[in-house]
């Protein structure tokens, strides 16, 4: 980490001497997991093997494996809990939408629909209309 002062036009004058490396030996399998996209001990392992990303250590496998952003990225949404029958008989609650006006007009000149839908059966109505009033 290099620390240095900030001009009031926002350029940073840097100071040699105070450069700091918090990075230990121990940390580089770590950062080698971060740099090749948070892939796994065994696939570096076996990318060192062969060859195939340019100086990358021979690295050991830590006893924790456990890295934070890897859990996030596995992790799963639930799935949502459906209400098992909100309505206990037909038309007791009806769900209803109107949409228009639509680009063409029907034979009789309506442009505008409006959609039921019964909760319990899930049969859908549907009623055109000239105006939306």
């Amino acid at each position: 980490m290099i620390k240095g002062i900030r001009t009031p036009n926002n350029l940073y004058i840097l100071k040699r001497g105070q450069q700091q490396c918090y990075l230990s030996k121990n940390d580089e399998n770590w950062l080698w997991h971060r740099r090749l996209g948070h892939l796994s001990f065994p696939q570096i392992r076996k990318a060192c093997k062969y060859q195939a990303v340019r100086d990358l250590p021979n690295i050991t496998i830590p006893d924790n494996t456990i890295c934070k952003s890897c859990q996030f990225g596995k992790q799963t949404r639930t799935h949502f809990l459906e209400k098992e029958g909100s309505t206990s008989k037909p038309l007791e609650l009806v769900h209803t939408d109107l949409c228009g006006p639509s680009r063409k007009k029907s034979p009789q000149g309506q442009q505008y629909f409006i959609l039921f839908i019964d909760d319990f059966s899930r049969i859908c109505w549907i009623g055109l209309m000239k105006h939306k009033d």
